[in-house]
């Protein structure tokens, strides 16, 4: 009985008691809210990009609020993430979710890409020189060299054989001996490529080989290949292209073509491992090579890259061309030019497309050409690692203006790590202090999930001679976070400028860093005060461009704004190679361009709903006091953020109705196009 009366009189006063104090505790309930205003204004004031958000103009407010509104309605709209307990549809899909599954439906229906198409993007410092074009202008360019061949690494006899050989291209001498890779007497199989007397008799008529390949497989490979990029080429729309226009690619050419792009199926398989992408994007990287690598190519390359960089609103450009080859095929496959004579077609194509430029006045597109970062391998041995070094400073020599950097690539899950040349790099940099050269180290390092430099000791990571060394930036820095001490040394400071990450996204995802942008670490690198540039890498292989990048910097978080896009291109200009000078008439030119883009934002997008607009002032009362419409910024609003003191806080309300329709015009739009 006894305990009948405590069960049921504890429970009562329990109750009785915490409403007591419930009831007694406002003080300490405001004293909560106002403790929590504080803590958000004081992340605010130490936000990444607030000196980006705090010098915007009130258009610039206007527009991010257009592009927030946007972006938050695309998540429920167009994606469909709505969490729910029902088991979602076969066409739903997550914003920011994998980038390939995710990029016919980006390209086609999202206007947050549409607006990153128009964003003024600053410079692009990590780009490979071979990967700016998509490989269906190259395979339409090869059509026009009689003398382009290409060989194998197996005889071509089966299904098997198609899936499983690698092909490679080059210009040959029109006296060549024509093999026939359908045939199995031919030579071509496992290394025999390597011998001298085997190498010139495996290679085959371009012009040949897709005859009978066709002929083989009349109609087969376009309709095994009708991916979304694949109906994107036929229907014109070539990604990654600065050439308007329809390719329409033969069987032979589409079969290639899957062997050059990284597939989605083969991106996300399950049983795919991060050696076998990285073998594959080898592979892709080998087979086109020979596609660019030749005289009459180079200059056209060049021109139509900088017409393609001027239409995604990059302004400048470090590219990163791989030199350990020497030299490259003449137009008639006897001739060699060699390293220093490709800077001089660089040189050449620059020139006159600055001029073509400034005659129609349009010089400020791409005020200041491009520069070429020295790449070599991390695999190659000591002597030759000193070969290479001697061969950068030559042509800086040769080259001063154009040569701006020196960088090691490859694997980081391979041989060898940057500190094993440790005594060939300070030695290349005492050279360059000696003789006046300005050539930074510009390090591939921090690529990798493992982190042992190729090895099985952590302490080879690369990301420790980066630092040492003194890199000027690092390529992708993906695994930074594992090393607190070395964040003190890449952090922008008052006194240190911090050593710049450029930041790769949709590479690191494709190469299975990452399994989508939402689970990459930039957020958290910029929270933690690393400057970063947006970039794409390889976009030939990855399908990406500088649009796609941005786009999926936008969706990759939610504390990402219009603000946090402008810092982004703004530092691509300050830790670029340019000079002092050129970086001061850069930004000016890019702040012109962005208060324009925002106006455009304002003017095009802002007819998808209304605006609201409040100035916060801070209370002691239960809710926040405001100056006008209280809708709009009552406690638990997603729209609600703690501005500075005079900040007039933008919001932007999508009407359903008129967002429907317009989205629905603008879908019907591309399909027709």
């Amino acid at each position: 009985m006894a305990t009948k009366e405590v069960d049921t009189v504890e429970p009562a006063l329990a109750k009785h008691a915490f409403n007591r104090v419930l009831d007694s505790s406002e003080k300490e309930s405001r004293d909560y809210k106002d403790n929590r205003t504080k803590l958000l204004q004081a992340e605010d004031g130490n936000s990444w990009d607030r000196h980006a958000r705090n010098s915007a103009s009130e258009t610039e407010r206007m527009a991010g609020a257009i592009l927030r509104a946007i972006r938050e309605y695309e998540r429920r709209k167009t994606f469909g993430n709505c969490p729910s307990e029902a088991i979602p549809g076969p066409e739903t899909r997550d914003m920011g979710g994998q980038f390939l599954t995710n990029k016919d439906r980006i390209e086609q229906q999202s206007k947050i890409f549409e607006i990153a198409t128009l964003v003024p993007k600053g410079a692009i410092l990590h780009l490979h020189f071979n990967a700016e074009l998509h490989p269906t202008r190259l395979l339409e360019e090869a059509r026009k060299m009689d003398n382009m061949c290409i060989r194998s690494i197996r005889p071509i006899l089966s299904q098997e054989d198609l899936d499983l050989t690698e092909m490679v291209f080059s210009v040959k001498p029109k006296d060549t001996e024509n093999a026939n890779i359908f045939s199995s007497e031919y030579q071509g199989k496992d290394d025999n490529w390597k011998k001298p007397e085997i190498e010139p008799k495996i290679w085959m008529k371009w012009s040949d080989f897709r005859r009978e390949f066709n002929e083989a497989h009349k109609g087969e490979y376009r309709a095994k290949y009708a991916t979304a990029d694949a109906n994107m080429l036929d229907n014109g729309a070539l990604p990654n292209s600065s050439e308007q226009g329809t390719v329409n690619l033969e069987p032979a050419e589409n079969w290639l073509l899957r062997k050059m792009v990284l597939g989605e199926e083969e991106a996300y398989n399950p049983t795919q491992t991060v050696n076998g992408v990285w073998a594959r994007f080898n592979q892709a990287t080998r087979c086109f090579k020979g596609l660019l690598n030749y005289e009459k190519v180079y200059k056209w390359y060049i021109s139509n890259a900088i017409d393609h960089m001027i239409k995604e609103k990059i302004m400048y450009a470090e590219l990163r061309p791989m030199l350990l080859d020497k030299s490259i095929p003449t137009d008639d496959g006897k001739g060699k030019i060699t390293n220093a004579d490709q800077m001089k077609l660089i040189v050449e194509g620059v020139r006159e497309k600055e001029a073509e430029l400034k005659r129609a006045g349009k010089g400020d597109l791409f005020p200041f050409g491009l520069k070429i970062i020295y790449c070599t391998p991390r695999s190659i041995g000591k002597e030759k690692m000193q070969s290479e070094m001697k061969d950068c400073i030559d042509l800086k020599r040769q080259y001063p203006d154009l040569i701006c950097g020196f960088d090691l690539v490859g694997a980081e899950d391979r041989p060898n790590n940057i500190g094993y040349y440790y005594e060939e790099l300070v030695a290349f940099k005492k050279v360059c202090a000696e003789e006046g050269l300005d050539i930074p180290f510009l390090f591939h390092a921090g690529e990798t999930l493992l982190d042992t430099g190729g090895s099985t000791e952590p302490s080879n990571s690369n990301l420790y001679d980066a630092c040492l060394l003194q890199s000027k930036r690092i390529g992708h820095g993906f695994s930074l976070l594992k090393h607190p001490h070395l964040l003190d040394r890449f952090r922008k400071t008052e006194t240190q400028p911090g050593i710049c990450i450029e930041l790769c996204p949709i590479s690191n995802e494709l190469l299975h860093l990452c399994r989508n942008i939402k689970e990459h670490p930039f957020p958290e690198l910029l929270a933690a005060g690393i400057p970063c540039t947006v970039n794409s890498d390889n976009p030939s292989l990855f399908s990406n461009s500088m649009s796609h990048e941005f786009y999926q910097i936008m969706v990759g978080a939610p504390s990402m704004s219009i603000h946090s896009w402008k810092q982004l291109a703004l530092w691509s200009l300050e830790y670029s190679c340019l000079s002092d000078e050129q970086k001061g008439r850069g930004k000016k030119i890019f702040l012109d361009s962005w208060e324009e883009f925002c106006k455009n934002v304002v003017s095009e997008y802002g007819k998808l709903g209304t605006f609201g607009s409040d100035k916060l002032v801070t209370s002691g009362n239960d809710k926040p006091e405001t100056s006008g419409d209280d809708r709009l910024v009552t406690p638990g609003n997603d729209k609600l953020v703690t501005p500075d003191d005079g900040e007039k806080k933008y919001t932007f309300e999508i009407d359903e109705d008129k967002a429907k329709e317009d989205y629905k015009s603008s879908k019907n739009s591309v399909r027709n196009s």
